[in-house]
């Protein structure tokens, strides 16, 4: 007998792009770069992941703009910068250096997520606007209650 699945997600937080207002909840907060992977699972371990989803999300309410190929590739570089910063494993010059050299290769106009409003890449975001389900990661329409997926009522 053999036991296999599909709908099994993982999510990944890389952390802090850039401070956006969201039009959801009108709040001003550093968006994160989330990831969503949907997997095929074969005796209840994901195997192959059939589903790969990027968006920034606000980290207040959920709201989120889903992000394409060439987006991706141009924020998570800083994404992954901010959260290092944050977590103490670079200093404020290694941190600078990354910042630099993603601005002189044209992907990012960043400063330090301690003590800025960044000036970022805001023209790089999809006007794709979604709700993103914190329990699933699901997206759901604007305006929904609800979660399709899971049920959990969307803050």
């Amino acid at each position: 007998m053999i036991i296999f699945g599909w709908g099994h997600q993982t999510t990944k937080n890389f952390g802090p792009t850039f401070k956006n207002h969201c039009g959801h909840c009108n709040n001003d907060e550093y968006f994160a770069l989330n990831r969503i992977m949907t997997w095929f699972t074969l005796f209840f371990i994901p195997v192959i992941p059939y589903s790969i989803k990027y968006f920034l999300s606000c980290p207040i309410c959920q709201y989120g703009l889903v992000l394409n190929d060439e987006q991706i590739g141009k924020i998570k570089p800083v994404a992954e910068a901010n959260q290092s910063l944050i977590d103490g494993k670079i200093t404020e010059q290694e941190y600078q250096l990354r910042i630099n050299q993603l601005s002189d290769s044209g992907e990012a106009e960043l400063d330090s997520p301690k003590k800025i409003e960044t000036k970022a890449n805001s023209n790089v975001i999809s006007k794709t606007k979604n709700i993103f389900c914190s329990n699933c990661g699901n997206s759901s329409e604007p305006g929904s209650k609800f979660c399709t997926n899971c049920g959990k009522k969307i803050k």
